[in-house]
């Protein structure tokens, strides 16, 4: 198994490229990736940037170019109540928060010719419990919702009514989409950096991220030494 992992910002990577073996930057398309060892698996890390565009073009490059058979995402969001900042979240289903094609029939969030939400596989959600529990980290599982913009108010989301205890981030759902058209295997991991429409949101992120992002990265590498 080869194993890409997608990180928009430098935090988000930063730990597991110093855990890489024999890894040289390789540039495609402005994007940055790593190919090398972790350990005993075989993996590509790659650097995709903020953004649905950005991260799709940076899995369909893992999956066209360099043939990875199991996508891992792994980075910060942002939490609706009850979730907390620092929360550990298995993406579940994955969907958009800004796409709107309702005028010609559609879900609100649904691209036409695909399903309104993109689902890991349960034995990808499995392989990445097992890892956790083996190593004793609490998470939690959750709809994610992606979009182009920083949500910082849940009016934002009124359009697609997104439940109690989802998370808003800008990669997730594309890579869903990416790795559901090719039939590839994916998990989306999110680290809870803010809580949306709390008056301390932008402080939280602000205060939160670097160390949200290299948190990320840590348990990525722990999962990535524990697969069975």
């Amino acid at each position: 198994m080869r194993i890409g992992i997608i990180a928009a910002m430098e935090p988000e990577l930063d730990i597991l490229r110093d855990a890489l073996l024999d890894g040289e930057e390789e540039i495609k398309l402005g994007i940055s990736f790593y190919p090398g060892m972790i350990g005993e698996c075989e993996v590509v890390l790659a650097l995709s940037g903020v953004g649905k565009v950005n991260s799709a073009m940076c899995a369909t490059l893992l999956i066209n170019e360099y043939e990875c058979n199991f996508i891992i995402n792994t980075g910060i969001a942002g939490g609706m109540k009850p979730l907390k900042t620092r929360d550990v979240i298995i993406g579940t289903r994955l969907c958009y928060h800004d796409f709107d094609t309702t005028i010609f029939g559609y879900s609100y969030g649904q691209v036409p010719g695909c399903p309104k939400y993109y689902a890991s596989s349960l034995e990808s959600i499995l392989l990445v419990k097992k890892a956790l529990n083996k190593l004793g980290i609490n998470y939690k599982e959750g709809t994610i919702y992606s979009g182009d913009q920083f949500v910082s108010s849940c009016h934002q989301l009124e359009k697609i009514g997104v439940e109690e205890g989802s998370l808003c981030e800008m990669e997730g759902a594309s890579i869903a989409q990416v790795c559901v058209k090719a039939g590839v295997e994916f998990v989306v991991l999110r680290y809870i950096s803010d809580i949306i429409g709390d008056e301390n949101q932008i402080d939280d992120y602000l205060k939160f991220e670097e160390d949200m992002a290299n948190r990320s990265s840590k348990i990525c590498l722990q999962i990535l030494n524990n697969l069975e």
